[in-house]
């Protein structure tokens, strides 16, 4: 059965979201394309749950989970696109836009998610229930708050994944939005059996030669503008096939040019197909979505993204442009 088509989206809270799980079954649970670990471990989580009330369900991803990432599936949740056809209710976990779909953007093609669990501050998804807590750092965080609406124990499982989701997010719990909560639920998870060793390492201390090979890379594109404020960093497709990176190798970028001192806002720009995929991240009070949603994008306050028609060099001085009036 299709996704079914709905004319509004209504906010809900959770008891209205965990009413609705309740009452519905076949569930198909969507985590967003180039996936990191929050979508992973936000479907994975919510599925665990799902089947442990006694439902059918299963998740679905459109691009391939990276190797440091498989422990998200260790219980086997995703399954194939070919699944999608023996689902009844369909839910999207930390997808803000149809463009995250990726391969599976055909789901929402003159139709809506039943339900939508998001933490992005711009969100376009095409849903009927929307359960958004845009000021939490990790989608995680809300489907743990979820579960414990629903009533469902942690157990190891369910523990892992969520402590890996809200661990990804957060950046090892340092970035500017973490909570309190953060700290509390991740002790929580812990004490519920979370292997908080190994997944720290998978998630930051594990990189394989073609990450290694790009960021060598990064360091010698990295351009400076604005008396070092702007930092930027274009990775063209020549280099990618060089270093023999794909996609989802990407994301051990974002973190070169924003680390440098000084550096306010900084920008990895990469191929996508016929277009150029921007990842703004800021450490100052600038709300880099502001500059997304102006080109169609989204995200959150410090990391959003966006995607550009046009060359890699086009793209680098348009840009520089957009951040001007940030510096000036």
């Amino acid at each position: 059965m299709a996704i079914q088509d709905f004319d509004s989206v209504k906010d809900v809270d959770y008891r209205e979201a965990a009413d609705f799980l309740k009452a519905n079954d076949d569930f198909c649970v969507v985590s967003h394309a180039h996936p990191d670990g929050d979508t992973l471990g936000s479907a994975a989580a919510l599925v665990l749950a799902l089947r442990k009330m006694g439902k059918s369900a299963f998740a679905l991803c459109a691009d391939e989970i990276p190797r440091k990432l498989a422990f998200f599936n260790g219980a086997n949740v995703f399954e194939s696109v070919e699944s999608s056809s023996k689902a009844q209710t369909f839910v999207s976990v930390d997808v803000a836009s149809k463009p995250m779909l990726g391969a599976l953007d055909f789901l929402v093609e003159g139709r809506k998610f039943a339900l939508s669990v998001d933490h992005h501050e711009v969100n376009s998804i095409p849903c009927e229930k929307r359960l958004l807590r845009a000021d939490y750092i990790a989608n995680g965080e809300i489907v743990y708050e979820l579960l414990k609406e629903l009533g469902v124990p942690l157990d190891k499982e369910i523990a892992t994944v969520l402590y890996g989701a809200i661990c990804s997010d957060s950046g090892g719990f340092k970035y500017p939005a973490t909570r309190p909560e953060t700290y509390e639920y991740a002790a929580e998870l812990i004490r519920a059996g979370a292997d908080f060793d190994f997944i720290n390492k998978r998630l930051f201390e594990c990189k394989s030669m073609e990450q290694v090979a790009l960021e060598k890379s990064a360091y010698e594109a990295l351009e400076f503008h604005y008396g070092g404020r702007f930092a930027m960093v274009a990775v063209s497709a020549e280099t990618m096939e060089a270093c023999g990176a794909k996609e989802s190798d990407i994301d051990v970028l974002n973190q070169i040019p924003r680390q440098v001192e000084g550096v306010e806002v900084s920008a990895v720009l990469r191929p996508k197909g016929e277009e150029i995929k921007v990842s703004l991240r800021s450490n100052a009070d600038i709300n880099v979505a502001d500059f997304a949603k102006a080109h169609g994008g989204g995200g959150h306050y410090h990391a959003a993204g966006y995607r550009l028609c046009c060359s890699l060099d086009e793209a680098k001085a348009r840009i520089i442009e957009d951040v001007k009036s940030v510096f000036s």
